[in-house]
């Protein structure tokens, strides 16, 4: 069986994103009302149907219901998410601080320190990014908010993807929806509504077609 490429991937996403669009709107409004918290905790809900769907093998958009079921997992994306980027920023910020300690003794040492120092403190970063791709979908897959935290599990899935064509996949899809998020932020209001779903949509399809891939 041909495993589809980085363009079938996208191109899959952006069709799904869109059909139907009013439900992509819809979690636009949402997103614009996150202010309000619980609106937030809803879009959330409403990213973790799209992965769980795709996973289940469907092909369009999640119908809105059940609001309380949706509000529920939206909470336990936002607590997956929290419960492993806390300690990575707090890991990357010890990094990232460190040559401060060493003005301190010498102003100088701090300047050459600091490169490698944020360096350090942004491939955790995105190594950490990497992991969530797949341990989010993990995570809803198996319905437990600690299995973020079954890294052997994950790493198996995402070396059955194979490293290098992963971490293409990842840094293309992540690289795109920053883009549209960009174009997005440039067009108040209206961006958020009609571009930004777009943007969180597409990541939410390619990473629960992913992991479908790892499971065959």
């Amino acid at each position: 069986m041909r495993k589809a490429t980085i363009g079938d991937l996208l191109s899959d996403g952006f069709r799904y994103s869109t059909t139907p669009y009013k439900r992509a709107i819809l979690l636009g409004i949402l997103y614009l009302l996150s202010f309000l918290i619980i609106p937030m905790f809803l879009a959330l809900g409403y990213i973790y149907r799209c992965i769980k769907g795709t996973i289940d093998g469907r092909d369009e958009l999640p119908e809105y219901g059940e609001w309380g079921r949706m509000l529920i997992d939206g909470l336990k994306l936002f607590v997956a998410y929290l419960i492993v980027i806390i300690p990575v920023v707090i890991i990357a910020f010890l990094f990232a601080a460190a040559p401060i300690g060493l003005a301190i003794l010498n102003p100088y040492a701090m300047i050459g320190a600091m490169i490698p120092f944020f360096i350090t403190a942004l491939i955790i970063v995105i190594l950490a990014g990497l992991y969530l791709f797949m341990a989010i979908p993990y995570m809803i897959y198996t319905g437990r908010i600690g299995a973020v935290f079954s890294f052997s599990e994950v790493m198996e899935r995402i070396r059955r993807i194979g490293y290098g064509r992963y971490f293409a996949i990842c840094i293309v899809t992540i690289i795109i929806a920053w883009l549209l998020g960009l174009i997005s932020s440039l067009i108040p209001v209206i961006g958020v509504i009609l571009i930004t779903p777009i943007a969180i949509i597409l990541m939410a399809r390619v990473e629960g077609q992913v992991f479908k891939e790892s499971m065959s």
